[in-house]
């Protein structure tokens, strides 16, 4: 093995691989025995900080020696200098696990090793954010930091008391709302649980489960193949919490089925693209978030899923309408059913796959386990349940499965720590509040124009990051002016996640739409477009429970069944407009009066009086064109 880069990653040398190995598994089970509190039960005390200081120096060592400097690189060795910053992040590491109980009462005393390390393990932090996910967060990051150091010198709108370089890096190193913060905690316990649990179950062949599942439900109708796209990319992606890995796996096998039947190379790909990311707000795990959400916002767990529910269930119903409608309108057929499986027979072969996640929603919900400590116990289901599959895997094996959990963990972990340094510096400054000051300004000329703003700012935020990284960014940025506008701060913490996430697939940087294209042959942003008409939906919903809670799960049950109802058939009437077909080709006219009529079904009854006039007049007008065009198609058949 040489130090050739492999994708992002270095192929490594024999010792490197070793070493890498090793942490990313130590990084994995240390995360798993705090989630169990394993320490509890055997009686060690500890600061969580000596716990977090450990988890980053072993992620700054695993990213260094596995991260080349430069994409380009194809040295044949690690190079010295990433070995001597692997070293380094180890070192800052260790200082916190060694010294934090002698430190913790006095950081308010800065000290040269304080600062001084501080320092490094800034920068250290920043280059390796910079290695995984490029320059953009690390050069915002960079910004705030100096801010934070230099504030007393900037015009008087952002003028505010400069922190002193010795105590701002302290702080950001050391203290609660730094880089060992509530981000980089969250990482090493609930992500890393949720993390080593996806990449087992696909192990294991789960992901083969969830698509054969998929295929026995929808494959026999029109358009089959597109449609087990659609449920087994939402299956996957709530566990993934990757829009592009899920697309890179599931859609090997899904575009080219779609294809062969007949649809656009396009519309293959971005039906793929649009299912994948939505698996990211699919509950309950909706890649991890429901979980971050839950702790962020002090509620439990099984709230943010019933308010997940709604708006997941409308995008998946408009994605699978317009698959159906195109399917009709182009004339293409299901899968063959020589090649659908039985439904009965997945289920028993693939039990063991699905037994995990009922046991994760019970322990939660029913017996209020913390999430990390749920998660790791349905990891242990699906090993014992799942063992059977890969009884015949060595110890070796599940080293490496668990190894490369590790080091997925360990990039996720760089735009924790990077958030951290985010919050800590807009905490000490007060500058979360003097931003969100021209928003709320915005807010109070129109409430409309002031939430385009926000979605606007959110999808440029969540370009190129994970789902969770995204959800850091935005909750660190985002949040505090639309709660301070009012905004209900459930409907806050979902509007910027949504806009955020949903950016994977808005050109002109619409990532798993172009992973999706480049799998299909197709054009990338002709891809992005069609992937952004397949999840309308995503784009219109996050304003509706703005407005109201309903959809949201929250208030009047009553409101809550009239929205849901309205809502699914304002995405039919979006989706026939948009496609321009019901059982038939539809006219342009006709299609126009669909997407009027959806806005009006999508009104919430608890807006304002009008809202029922709205919804009346939607249904009354959708009513009409369906009416009109089957009459239309009637009189056509009857000619013939």
């Amino acid at each position: 093995m040489n130090g050739a880069v492999v994708g992002r990653r270095r192929e490594l040398p024999p010792w490197a691989e070793w070493a890498v190995a090793w942490m990313a598994t130590g990084l994995i089970v240390v995360g798993g025995l705090y989630a169990t509190r394993v320490h509890d039960l055997i009686g060690i005390a500890f600061f969580p900080q000596q716990l977090f200081g450990l988890v980053l120096g072993l992620m700054l060592a695993i990213v260094f020696l596995t991260m080349p400097l430069r994409r380009s690189r194809t040295s044949r060795a690690v190079p010295r200098y990433d070995i001597a910053l692997a070293l380094a992040g180890l070192a800052c590491g260790l200082y916190v696990v060694i010294w934090f109980p002698s430190v913790a009462y006095e950081l308010s005393f800065p000290t040269p090793d304080k600062y001084i390390l501080g320092t490094i393990a800034m920068g250290l932090v920043l280059e390796a954010c910079r290695r995984v996910y490029g320059p953009v967060l690390p050069t915002v990051t960079v910004v705030f930091v100096l801010y934070a150091a230099l504030a007393s010198h900037f015009p008087e709108f952002l003028e505010t008391r400069s922190i002193p370089w010795s105590r701002l890096s302290t702080e950001l190193y050391l203290g609660p709302e730094g880089m060992l913060g509530v981000a980089l905690s969250l990482v090493a316990t609930v992500v890393l649980v949720f993390i080593l649990f996806g990449r087992l179950t696909f192990a294991l062949g789960g992901g083969t489960v969830f698509t054969d599942i998929a295929t026995a439900l929808m494959g026999r109708y029109r358009g089959g193949p597109a449609k087990v796209a659609v449920l087994g990319s939402a299956l996957f992606g709530s566990i993934s919490g990757s829009a592009v890995a899920n697309v890179a796996i599931t859609g090997t096998v899904t575009i080219p089925m779609m294809k062969r039947i007949g649809y656009r190379p396009e519309v293959a790909g971005a039906i793929e693209a649009a299912a994948s990311t939505g698996g990211l707000v699919t509950p309950p795990v909706m890649s991890v978030v429901a979980f971050l959400m839950a702790e962020y916002l002090g509620l439990p767990y099984g709230q943010v899923v019933i308010a997940a529910t709604l708006p997941a269930l409308l995008y998946f119903t408009a994605i699978l309408v317009q698959v159906d409608l195109e399917a009709g309108r182009t004339g293409l057929q299901g899968v063959p059913a020589a090649d659908i499986p039985r439904l009965s027979h997945v289920l028993r072969r693939g039990w063991p796959f699905l037994l995990p996640l009922p046991i994760l929603i019970v322990t939660l919900i029913v017996f209020f386990w913390e999430p990390a400590r749920a998660g790791m116990f349905s990891v242990l289901v699906l090993v014992a349940s799942g063992y059977w599959f890969v009884r015949d895997k060595s110890i070796r094996w599940w080293f490496d499965e668990v190894a490369r959990a590790g080091q997925s963990v360990a990039e996720i972990l760089t735009v924790a720590a990077v958030v951290g340094l985010i919050m800590g510096s807009a905490s000490v400054t007060g500058l979360g509040f003097t931003l969100s000051v021209p928003l709320l300004q915005l807010a109070d000329t129109s409430l409309l124009l002031f939430l385009t703003a926000t979605a606007f700012i959110s999808i440029v935020l969540g370009t190129g990051l994970p789902g969770i990284a995204i959800y850091f960014m935005q909750v660190a940025l985002i949040v505090p002016s639309l709660v301070d506008s009012g905004v209900p701060p459930l409907a806050a913490h979902f509007f910027i996640y949504y806009f955020g996430v949903f950016s994977f697939i808005t050109p002109p940087v619409c990532i798993a739409a172009i992973a999706a294209a480049s799998i299909a042959g197709a054009g990338p942003m002709r891809t992005g477009w069609e992937a952004v008409k397949l999840g309308v939906v995503a784009f219109v919903v996050p304003f509706v429970f703005v407005l109201s809670p309903s959809l949201l799960g929250q208030g009047e049950a009553w409101a809550t069944a009239v929205d849901c109802v309205t809502a699914l058939l304002g995405v039919v009437a979006i989706s026939v407009g948009l496609r321009g077909f019901l059982v038939a080709p539809v006219g342009p006219l006709a299609r126009a009066a669909c997407l009027v009529a959806a806005l009006g079904l999508f009104l919430p009854v608890d807006l304002a009086a009008a809202a029922w006039g709205g919804k009346m007049a939607g249904a009354t007008l959708f009513g009409t064109v369906v009416g009109g065009h089957l009459l239309l198609v009637q009189r056509a058949n009857a000619g013939d």
